[in-house]
């Protein structure tokens, strides 16, 4: 029986969510000290310290996670032996999918490093023009019914559509402020129980990041050096599994604007007989808790803490 690994994306920043990781282990302090060098920044001590605010910018908060997330799956690799190729397949949430790509070594880490911190100021600069920009989740309904509520608001200066088709029950919403609250209000007509605002940046997979993703695709260009995957990717904006490095540069670049297609991902996972459990690599619990919102029966699990990581061994290598 095999597993995948699942990687969280914004919004999984905490103060201290890597303090463990790096203080407790020498490759854990020494991914960190490697993206450190790669983006010229002591991230570091913004994750120990904060202060929230700052770690919450998107040009932050992006590479804090990918450093957090790399140092959990290079501790066990290296730490503890644990074997990355005997993983069926990896994902990640937006920003996750680079994660779970330089872990399947499409990307080298200090690569990935120095794009996503490109990456982070784009997104930002996007959305700095001076327009008010939100995203919102909205819990009780899908896509399908959320779609159809965003179709009168594609207008340029009016926008709001669907950014992440989380699962059966969780959607979010991207766009103009104006437009996403006026969804936000009719979808409550429509069976959603709940709306939150989520607490990034901007309006990310939606086409207010147009400009942002056409100077991503030449930074690809540039710097990017890709390989191909040693484990299946399941790519967001297609929900599909992708191993060829031939395909990645046209995949990142419409994740920017395009939907995460997290529920499709979910089902391909829950659904594939050989996958025995689903592991969240840190920070934090969030997509593990929506795969067992979907799927009761799912085993899931997290990792972020030394027992956690500890427990997930001693049951890998048990169940050799």
């Amino acid at each position: 029986m095999a597993r995948a690994l699942i990687f969280p994306g914004q919004g999984s920043q905490k103060i201290g969510m890597a303090d463990a990781l790096v203080n407790g282990y020498r490759s854990g302090r020494e991914v960190m000290n490697e993206i450190e060098d790669a983006i010229s920044f002591k991230i570091s001590r913004l994750i120990s310290d904060g202060p929230i605010e700052e770690l919450t910018k998107t040009s932050n908060a992006q590479p804090a996670i990918f450093a957090t997330g790399m140092a959990c799956v290079i501790i066990l690799e290296q730490e503890y032996g644990y074997n990355l190729h005997d993983n069926k397949y990896f994902a990640g949430h937006s920003l996750g999918e680079y994660t779970a790509l330089c872990a399947a070594g499409a990307l080298s880490i200090g690569n990935a490093a120095r794009l996503i911190k490109l990456r982070g100021i784009l997104m930002e600069s996007a959305c700095s023009s001076g327009e008010d920009y939100a995203m919102v989740a909205l819990l009780g309904v899908g896509a399908d019914v959320i779609d159809n509520l965003v179709e009168p608001y594609h207008d340029g200066r009016n926008m709001c559509v669907v950014a992440n088709d989380n699962s059966p029950q969780q959607v979010v919403i991207s766009g103009h402020r104006d437009a996403v609250m006026t969804v936000s209000e009719e979808s409550r007509n429509h069976g959603v129980i709940k709306a939150i605002e989520l607490k990034v940046g901007g309006a990310f997979h939606s086409p207010i990041m147009g400009k942002a993703a056409i100077e991503f695709d030449k930074i690809l260009l540039e710097e990017a050096e890709f390989h191909d995957c040693n484990v299946p990717v399941i790519m967001n904006t297609t929900a599909l599994p992708l191993t060829s490095k031939d395909e990645l540069h046209s995949c990142l670049v419409s994740q920017m604007t395009g939907r995460v297609r997290w529920r499709e991902t979910i089902d391909l996972l829950y659904n594939d007989a050989e996958i025995s459990e689903v592991v969240e690599i840190a920070p934090g619990r969030t997509l593990s808790t929506m795969m067992k919102r979907s799927y009761p029966d799912a085993r899931v699990r997290s990792l972020e803490t030394v027992a956690q990581i500890e427990e997930f061994i001693h049951d890998a290598f048990e169940a050799e």
